[in-house]
């Protein structure tokens, strides 16, 4: 990459030098093109090549036409610079939110270098919720992109049920999330009606663009409608919430289970005790139920119909895990965990960015503050200023007008390089990751009206500067929604985060599912964090005298103590959040229906197969029985144990005694 990036900041400082009377083609190709031996045609690729490179990162390069002399380039410095903000320390705070909102994606990357420049004056803050989004979804930045554009693409898609695999024609309009998980929803042309597609099931590796002839007949009536709602799609994914319900349910006195961390105990009788509690999902109650087979039965007294639900449930598992599987498992390959390198781009960007931040400090830095500002490390700050060193002007043609920069020195300073003195414009990507992170900011449970204000007032800001060089981002229609509810677990998220701004103890009970106990907790929150589908809070616990990381539905109880902390000085981790197994660990392959093979994303496969039907073999690993069990009755019948028979045997063995025990009890 190093000639490359070298080269396209040539171009940028010799039109940067040049203002407002631009550079003839034939000047850039003297100074950058013409060395190489290449033919005319690839040189004019290159050149193309260039100027997209420094458009991508938001320098606008403009082509302007001479009426008696050849055309000429150059960058508009008042598209160039990003107008001033006047950035409120709350709108600050809300840049750093809207940031970690992306975390360990591409999104990230492109809009670390922006918050660095945006912020360059202003001291940074560790933002107490991030996000995990989409660190498996890896086509979500070019579906974004499309959709930004309205750009008409095409992929490989399995649709629920279907053994076969269709191409789809779609002009996108935009890619939402709802129950944890992304969709996208645009203009079917095949189909001529708007349609919904789940971006687990697009099997393309990559998405390609459509020829116009696809598209011509539909032009008009594909293009996103005016009145487009994002809301109204959101509830069309979301299922009708049913009323609160009671349950009473008598689990075995020796029994752990998340059950009962947000149940009352009214009765204890020969060994089991009578816990109740209300509930809304009929069926995850049930299963939740079922998954403790013989240590669980529900009181038929209050509730028959969840009693038979269980009872149906048990049964569904104990008939699939009769005997040997007749399913034949492929050959599994491990899952390796994607390494998330920055491309050209962002990196050409980020050292951009790192010049202009040393300039608007006077030319002077130190490392420290650098790598803090921009999330690197000490060796690739240096390999940053290394590279740097053959940075500026076109050295054949202007010598000594490179920068200069010692790639060691602490603090870091940069001569030559005055040209970049202020943030430049944000680009597409850097503008639109930033817009839909501070939309998702009010669906965070917890935030507080001003934080609120601060993140609505912001995103105006940032669409109305957009809005001159990138008028699709700058429009009030995003194109990408995420959405951090938690549902029934608002109300404890809510006192955790409120703790974590407010660097209060909290004292909580809490499931762990290793141990299987449920004790009480004194932690200090500093930050929470949505993974694989699920909320969590990363804490210093006073119990343990360590950090740990909580899952927030296992959960019962949270309340703010007045107990402040000082907030912890160790570095927040922004690994993907995985977990850790035994030697002891139990472990199975499963099969699970293409309908339902999302859910094993959730539970870190060890290795891999998908069949031709568009189902998934996989290799978990799980602490206990427990868990097992629970994404056994959680979907009865569509995720089921093949391999090892040992484990089968256990499976069928105390469901059907479960069965027995419930049949007993009926009469």
């Amino acid at each position: 990459m190093s000639r490359s990036a070298e080269r396209i900041v040539s171009l940028l400082w010799l039109l940067l030098e040049a203002g407002a009377t631009g550079r003839t083609k034939t000047d850039i190709f003297s100074y950058l093109y013409n060395q190489d031996n290449t033919s005319a045609a690839a040189k004019e690729r290159q050149f193309s090549r260039d100027k997209e490179a420094l458009t991508a990162i938001g320098v606008p390069v403009e082509w302007r036409q001479q009426t008696a002399a050849e055309d000429v380039y150059l960058i508009d410095h008042d598209r160039l610079y990003l107008p001033d903000l006047a950035l409120t320390n709350n709108e600050i705070l809300a840049l750093d939110q809207a940031r970690a909102l992306w975390m360990r994606t591409p999104i990230e990357d492109a809009i670390h270098s922006a918050l660095a420049r945006m912020t360059s004056q202003q001291p940074t803050t560790p933002p107490v919720v991030g996000a995990q989004l989409a660190t498996s979804q890896t086509l979500l930045t070019d579906l974004v992109a499309a959709a930004r554009e309205q750009t008409p693409i095409k992929f490989r898609y399995r649709s629920v049920g279907d053994r076969n695999i269709a191409v789809r024609n779609i002009r996108p309009w935009a890619v939402l999330m709802a129950h944890q998980q992304w969709y996208l929803v645009g203009w079917d042309f095949d189909r001529c009606e708007e349609r919904l597609f789940k971006l687990s099931r697009i099997e393309s590796k990559t998405i390609s663009q459509l020829s116009s002839e696809v598209s011509t007949d539909q032009h008009e009536v594909s293009l996103r409608p005016a009145d487009f709602n994002i809301e109204a799609t959101r509830q069309r994914l979301h299922t009708q919430q049913a009323p609160a319900a009671e349950a009473y349910v008598w689990i075995a006195a020796d029994t752990p289970s998340k059950l009962r961390i947000r149940a009352d105990i009214l009765e204890h009788r020969d060994g089991w005790e009578l816990a109740h509690f209300t509930y809304r999902d009929p069926l995850q109650t049930a299963a939740s139920v079922a998954a403790l087979t013989t240590s669980a039965q529900v009181d038929r007294r209050h509730n028959m119909e969840l009693a038979e639900l269980v009872f149906d449930i048990l049964a569904i598992v104990r008939d699939r895990h009769q005997g040997s599987s007749d399913l034949h498992v492929p050959t599994l390959a491990k899952v390796t965990r994607p390494r998330r390198r920055p491309g050209d781009k962002d990196v050409i960007s980020r050292r951009l960015g790192i010049v202009a931040v040393i300039n608007q400090h006077g030319g002077a830095l130190s490392r420290h503050k650098l790598r803090q500002r921009f999330g690197i490390d000490d060796a690739t700050l240096t390999q940053d200023l290394s590279a740097m060193q053959f940075w500026g002007m076109p050295e054949m043609d202007f010598a000594g007008r490179q920068f200069e920069v010692d790639p060691y020195e602490d603090p870091v300073q940069i001569n030559n390089a005055e040209l970049l003195a202020q943030p430049w414009q944000l680009s597409a990507p850097e503008a639109l990751g930033l817009i839909s992170g501070l939309s998702a900011v009010p669906t965070i449970p917890g935030i507080s009206s001003t934080q609120q204000a601060a993140a609505e007032s912001l995103e105006k800001k940032l669409r109305d500067a957009v809005e001159l060089i990138a008028p699709q981002v700058g429009a009030p229609d995003a194109v990408v929604h995420p959405n951090l509810s938690l549902g029934e677990d608002n109300e404890v998220a809510t006192v955790l985060h409120q703790a974590a701004q407010a660097h209060r103890v909290v004292q909580m009970s809490y499931y762990s599912e290793s141990s299987g106990a449920i004790s009480t907790r004194s932690i200090e929150p500093f930050q929470l964090i949505y993974a694989t589908g699920n909320g969590y809070v990363r804490a210093w616990c006073q119990n343990t005298a360590d950090h740990r990381t909580f899952r927030i539905d296992r959960i019962g109880w949270a309340t703010m103590t007045d107990e402040h902390f000082v907030p912890t000085t160790h570095q927040i981790d922004g690994a993907t959040i995985t977990p850790s197994l035994q030697e002891e660990s139990i472990k199975v392959t499963l099969h699970a229906t293409h309908r339902y093979r999302d859910v094993i994303g959730a539970y870190h496969p060890l290795a891999t197969a998908v069949a031709g039907d568009g189902s998934i073999f996989a290799q978990l690993a799980f602490r206990s029985l427990t868990p097992l069990l629970e994404l056994l009755t959680t979907h009865p019948g569509q995720v089921v144990i093949v391999e090892p028979a040992q484990v089968r045997s256990t499976i069928w063995e105390q469901t059907d005694r479960a069965l027995r025990l419930s049949q007993e009890a009926i009469s």
